[in-house]
């Protein structure tokens, strides 16, 4: 062991002539006992013959850096920051604090290796420079000054780089360093980036640990050395060394490979360090433990940072505290640009803005509606407003502008535009839409159920990752709650001290200020005619949302619905206190008739409707069967706009109001079933549906108790016409909760109604199938009557039995003569 130690004080950095060995002398003449330079490159002969032959025999050609007998080679590290990885950040970012070029690295190198003291400065000049930019290092080849060895020279260089070291942790850190080159450095630009890992490759026998040590320790601090292992078949044998810093792991691989000590010559290369991960390998070795938990960690990281971000969109969807349109600025701007293509419009096409003057003059006998929902919501009455009416009858307009014009904190939610969607990740993203949920990752939910496959897969256990739509809707909902809840005591929390109602709790706060509570609007909401939808179940998530915000008390909920059968929904709900209705019926005929003629005289064409009193006459009589229906008069308009006279447009909307009813006749007959039969896919069957059509045809409404006392409503009455209902064939009129007329769901129905009776044709159809369904329906009630009979006979007594027995009989007699009547009837009307 000394004898290696001092042999290794005396490694000479001269071999042969150059960096190579001298011609003739062969490798094993040379004494093993001491460290010299390795043979491993190419001879002098050769690389003189390929300078002889033209070619550039520069180091960056050839990784080989050549010198004289009176050089010496040494090797600085940290010149400039190394190149980690091949996208390290923080080497791209160097030039902007480090000189990068090689004149500017070999500057800095000949100030560093130069004497502080006047007196002591050598005679420097670098022969060769060679800058290592991946690795932030250089090789500087010097002339070594006449009267001084190699190893004085290369002391005193060593020296005053440590000179000029600071005593900072920031010096010692980031200060260069100087080192003999005892090898042959092999300069190469290879994608192999610095390493604190160090492969030691044999070229012989192996070196002991000791050995090692002695050779790389000088860099450096080594965490750890392994030699290779006594059974290893590796050729060659290679050990590994493990430097505690980068830095010094560059140093080392640059200074010692190709040395040679004794019998062996070192190659030295980097290493990638292949790190493990404990969270991975923990995940692979338990993975029925460790992919739920990473499920879950994931789940809560999301909610940690999205749900406040969806909060602030909800908080914004409801108050437009962040909206341009509060701005004044903006709404200067939008009316200066409306005004602007307005008069463009007229100036180049003539175009005139249509006034909406169905506001002013159709709005003005509403006034008693909007003064009524108003004071409910000033009465803080902590239940529902339910607002209905038949389509068209302006509800949202009622409550939009009228009702809760000017008023802040308001939400509105269309049922409509969510369950129009027909994909899971569609309706998703409308609901969340309308209640302001953003961000919502709706495709996550067919990933999550992949996921959710493969984790039981693997682990035999679902990751309970994956959620269904209505834990979705759910989970929107109940953040959208506490967003409301916030909104509605943001005042109470901000209240002074001074303030007497900050000693109020929160609930008698909201009841003392209901002004405080935001307004959330629920429009078009349709759960029993949209039930068989399969997104209807949010109808029941909104109802239960609703009433939970009306039992907390922190909001005012309005429900907008032309669908009766939806309170039965909104009853189950919210079953007390009573809702607040307040139902909207059409037009006056005055307002229709003004708001028909302020519309036609805007236009050249249809002015001359309006000029004189005959021609308003014809428009007049036109108007009447739409009784006021906002839909059916703007229809009526188009048409008459569009060329048609008054009667041609009400011609034409009769048409296709028979053609919507023809429907309900196409979808029984397309029934197959005997229970579709009888009621239809719709609730009700053709053929009741065509009784009530003759009778609303010959007068305005049919009582109640005249379609209770029709054998085919006798069963299931109210059933049917509720069916009708929501259908949009019929509306109930109900007086103190009991039904007590029936009236064409649209007054237009009634024209169409009497046209479809007075047609001979379609009459003749629609007559014949309900005659036919008649006889087929008692044909059925009279064998299920003779079926109870027949079981009469094995009684041998019957006189117990008789009034049973007679009332079947009356009932075979009654229903006999009605398929009598009816088969003549249809006899009569087929031969015309």
């Amino acid at each position: 062991m000394t004898r290696l130690f001092n042999n290794m004080n005396k490694i000479s950095l001269q071999f042969a002539k150059r960096a190579c060995i001298i011609p003739g002398q062969l490798r094993g003449q040379l004494n093993p006992g001491v460290i010299r330079q390795s043979a491993r490159f190419i001879t002098e002969e050769a690389i003189l013959k390929e300078t002889g032959a033209g070619e550039d025999d520069d180091v960056s050609n050839t990784g080989v850096i050549l010198k004289e007998r009176r050089e010496s080679l040494l090797f600085f590290d940290h010149i400039t920051p190394f190149k980690s990885n091949k996208y390290d950040i923080a080497y791209f970012m160097a030039p902007l604090l480090y000189d990068m070029s090689a004149s500017g690295s070999k500057a800095r190198v000949l100030e560093l290796s130069q004497a502080v003291d006047e007196n002591d400065k050598l005679p420097l000049e670098i022969t060769s420079f060679t800058p290592l930019p991946r690795d932030g290092s250089a090789f500087a080849k010097f002339k070594v000054p006449d009267g001084m060895d190699i190893q004085d020279f290369n002391k005193r260089v060593i020296q005053n780089l440590k000179d000029k070291q600071g005593k900072g942790i920031f010096s010692y850190l980031f200060h260069p360093r100087c080192f003999a080159v005892k090898g042959v450095p092999w300069i190469e630009d290879l994608r192999r980036y610095p390493s604190a890992k160090l492969k030691i490759t044999y070229e012989g026998p192996d070196l002991s640990q000791e050995n090692l040590y002695l050779l790389f320790r000088r860099y450096g601090s080594i965490n750890d050395i392994v030699p290779p292992a006594p059974d290893s078949k590796d050729n060659p044998r290679s050990a590994r060394i493990f430097y505690r810093s980068l830095r010094s792991a560059i140093a080392a691989r640059h200074c010692i490979t190709g040395t040679t000590v004794g019998a062996t010559t070192i190659h030295v290369q980097y290493e990638s360090v292949i790190k493990v991960n404990m969270i991975s390998d923990f995940i692979g070795k338990h993975s029925r433990i460790a992919i739920p938990l990473l499920f879950a960690a994931l789940a809560g990281i999301a909610v940690l940072i999205f749900d406040p971000i969806r909060q602030f969109f909800i908080y914004e969807k409801i108050t437009s505290a962040y909206s341009l349109q509060k701005s004044y600025y903006y709404q200067q701007l939008v009316l200066l640009l409306g005004s602007t293509k307005q008069k463009m419009s007229q100036m180049f096409f003539n175009e005139r803005k249509e006034e909406n003057v169905s506001i002013l003059s159709m709005w003005t006998e509403r006034q008693d509606k909007v003064k009524e929902i108003k004071l409910w919501i000033e009465e803080n009455v902590n239940s529902f407003i339910v607002v209905q009416g038949p389509r068209g009858s302006g509800k949202r307009n009622l409550i939009q502008d009228h009702v809760l014009q000017g008023r802040e904190n308001c939400l509105y939610i269309d049922c409509d535009n969510i369950i129009k969607a027909r994909k899971e990740r569609e309706f998703l993203s409308s609901f969340a839409d309308e209640i302001g949920y953003y961000p919502v990752f709706s495709w996550l939910s067919s990933v999550s159920s992949f996921v959710d496959l493969i984790a039981q897969g693997l682990t035999g256990q679902k990751s309970g990752l994956s959620e269904s739509k209505e834990a979705q809707v759910s989970n929107i909902l109940s953040l959208a709650s506490n967003v409301v809840r916030d909104i509605a005591l943001s005042k109470y929390h901000s209240l002074s001290a001074d303030d007497p109602r900050s000693n109020l709790k929160e609930e008698d706060y909201l009841q003392q200020n209901p002004d405080d509570k935001p307004v959330i609007v629920i429009d078009r909401y349709q759960a029993t005619r949209k039930a068989n939808n399969p997104n209807s179940f949010m109808y029941q998530e909104i109802a239960d949302w609703a009433a939970n915000l009306i039992a907390l008390n922190i909001a005012h909920v309005i429900f907008i619905t032309d669908d009766v059968g939806s309170l039965q929904v909104l009853s189950k709900a919210l079953p007390s206190p009573p809702f607040k209705r307040s139902t909207l019926s059409d037009a006056s005929e005055s307002s229709s008739a003004n708001y028909i003629l302020s519309q036609l005289e805007n236009e050249e064409a249809t002015r001359r409707w309006v000029q004189d009193e005959k021609s308003q006459l014809e428009l007049f009589e036109a108007i009447r069967p739409f009784g006021g229906r906002m839909l059916d008069l703007q229809m009526f308009v188009r048409r008459v706009k569009g060329g048609e006279t008054p009667q041609e447009a009400l011609t034409g909307i009769v048409t296709q109001s028979i053609e919507q009813l023809g429907q309900i006749f196409i979808s029984q007959s397309s029934a197959t079933d005997s229970a579709q039969q009888r009621s239809g896919p719709t609730g009700f069957s053709a053929s009741q549906a065509w009784l009530v059509i003759k009778a609303l045809a010959e007068k305005d409404f049919v009582a109640y108790q005249d379609l209770f006392g029709n054998p085919l409503f006798k069963t299931e009455t109210f059933k049917a016409l509720a069916a009708m209902e929501n259908a949009e064939l019929i509306t109930i009129i109900r007086e103190k909760g009991l039904i007590k007329k029936v009236i064409p769901a649209k007054p237009i129905y009634r024209t169409a109604f009497k046209t479809m009776v007075n047609d001979k044709n379609l009459f003749i159809s629609l007559e014949a199938d309900h005659l036919t369904y008649l006889v087929k329906f008692e044909t059925g009630r009279i064998a299920k009557w003779e079926d109870e009979l027949s079981k009469f006979r094995a009684i041998g007594d019957t006189k117990i039995f008789k009034e049973r027995l007679q009332y079947l009989a009356g009932k075979i007699d009654g229903s006999t003569k009605t398929i009598s009547e009816s088969e003549k009837k249809l006899a009569q009307l087929l031969k015309g």
